[in-house]
């Protein structure tokens, strides 16, 4: 995602509060990727994962 979409507000709120979630991928918790970017104030999901979760 580039800077310009993570400052853009939200097409369905107008808010521009944004969550970044992330799934750890060892038990170590010293590796993660993006799991999913969504909109704090309606749950609008602008980015997400599309790599199949295991």
């Amino acid at each position: 995602m580039k800077i310009e979409q993570l400052l853009a507000k939200c097409p369905e709120c107008g808010s521009q509060d944004k969550t970044a979630k992330r799934r750890m991928l060892d038990e170590h918790r010293a590796h993660a990727e993006l799991d999913v970017i969504v909109c704090d104030k309606c749950g609008y999901v602008f980015e997400e994962n599309k790599k199949e979760k295991e």
